[in-house]
């Protein structure tokens, strides 16, 4: 009984001495900051450019084929080739719908901030499996800003258009109808939506633009405002681009600015900060319908539809 008690003795000591240790080395455990306000970083570096300017530049995503329908990811550690659709006609309704009727709201000055609705999916991301090393788990899920896209061809018009209504004294009903009359009109692609990752920069990363960045894949869901059983997916590639960036495309410069001058009209946001904040591309890769009577099934593509783009 003498020898039972004296190693229970010892397990204990030896149990709070590796407690003790234990507690000393978590700090070098992890690459986080754990002091409040501190920048949180990932592991690697995807930043570029002089100290008052450094842009990210998205290395897992190829679009020197989206012009003829096309996406390259690094998935998973491997390059593949993805087709990008155009969502159906019932998500293509349901977004603008739910888009007018909260454009009228604020203009008849009775909108009520809510969850849900097109401009504020879900969005979860995975595959940065070393991340901040603020978390056991890669595996990342979040509430972004989601905005339909002009057709090129008008693009850097609505752009120019919208940077000076921002810019005037117009009352902000003024600037809600302006959006509303462009989303009337049959000006929007059906392939890609844009957002900004508005919180990355090269001292604080998110969780999902360090997914993004080293695994390019999303899922957008969305559930409606005004109609909360309506819910549909869309399976995404991702591409960050960065205004700041020079190797940057004439068409991506004016696809990454169309997000700002919308944050611009509605917050009053500076449109500089596009310079220093990333934007996302989300090209359509699947759709599913998520609603009640539906329970996920994926939509598949019309034949006429895949007809106009093969010979597109």
């Amino acid at each position: 009984m003498k020898d039972d008690a004296k190693n229970t003795v010892m397990k204990r000591r030896n149990f709070i001495k590796l407690s003790g240790l234990g507690l000393l080395t978590f700090p070098f455990m992890t690459k986080a900051r754990l002091s409040f306000g501190a920048s949180l970083t990932g592991s690697k570096n995807y930043w570029e450019g002089p100290e008052d300017g450094k842009y990210c530049v998205h290395r897992t995503v190829y679009d020197g084929q989206v012009d003829a329908g096309y996406i390259w990811a690094r998935l998973d550690g491997w390059w593949r080739r993805f087709k990008i659709i155009e969502v159906e006609n019932k998500f293509w309704e349901w977004n603008f719908q739910e888009r007018i009727k909260t454009f009228d709201a604020r203009i008849a000055e009775t909108h009520t901030p809510a969850a849900a609705g097109p401009h504020t999916p879900s969005i979860a991301t995975y595959g940065n499996r070393r991340g901040r090393g603020d978390s056991t788990f890669h595996i990342n899920n979040k509430v972004v800003g989601a905005n339909v896209v002009p057709k090129q061809e008008h693009l850097k018009t609505i752009n120019d258009e919208i940077a000076e209504l921002a810019a005037s004294d117009a009352e902000f009903k003024t600037k809600m109808q302006y959006l509303k009359d462009i989303h009337e009109q049959d000006i929007w692609r059906k392939d890609m939506q844009v957002g900004v990752e508005y919180f990355s920069n090269p001292d604080f990363e998110t969780h999902t633009f360090l997914n993004m960045m080293e695994n390019p894949a999303a899922t957008m869901c969305f559930q409606g405002h005004y109609n909360i059983y309506e819910s549909f997916e869309i399976r995404c590639i991702p591409h960050i681009v960065h205004m700041a960036n020079p190797q940057l495309s004439a068409d991506l410069r004016e696809m990454a600015r169309f997000p700002f001058m919308l944050m611009a009209l509605f917050h009053g946001d500076p449109p500089e900060q596009s310079y220093s904040i990333p934007a996302v591309i989300y090209y359509h890769i699947e759709e599913f319908d998520n609603g009640m009577s539906t329970h996920g099934q994926r939509v598949a593509k019309t034949m006429e539809q895949k007809l106009n783009r093969f010979f597109a």
